[in-house]
């Protein structure tokens, strides 16, 4: 996995941290991204990864996201465009 995608997903944790513990993002939101983390961080660092289908599953998160938390849905295309 490279750098700028670490830094990326870092960052996507980092901020569904702070919208849990400021009650912005309820646990089911929270499970959901940790899983989507999880899954691009292992598929990438397996090698075994569409780069292609995991940016499709991050934007479709990020549209869900997007009107009631724009700031997590902002990190979460960041990881978006270094996959594609």
């Amino acid at each position: 996995m490279d750098d700028e995608l670490r830094t990326h997903l870092d960052q996507l944790e980092a901020k569904i941290a702070e919208a849990r513990a400021d009650g912005q993002i309820d646990e089911a939101e929270r499970e959901e991204l940790r899983v989507l983390v999880e899954r691009v961080r292992t598929d990438l660092g397996a090698g075994e990864a569409d780069r292609e289908g995991l940016a499709e599953q991050l934007e479709e998160s990020a549209v869900r996201f997007e009107s009631d938390h724009p700031t997590v849905a902002a990190v979460i295309r960041s990881a978006v465009h270094t996959l594609t």
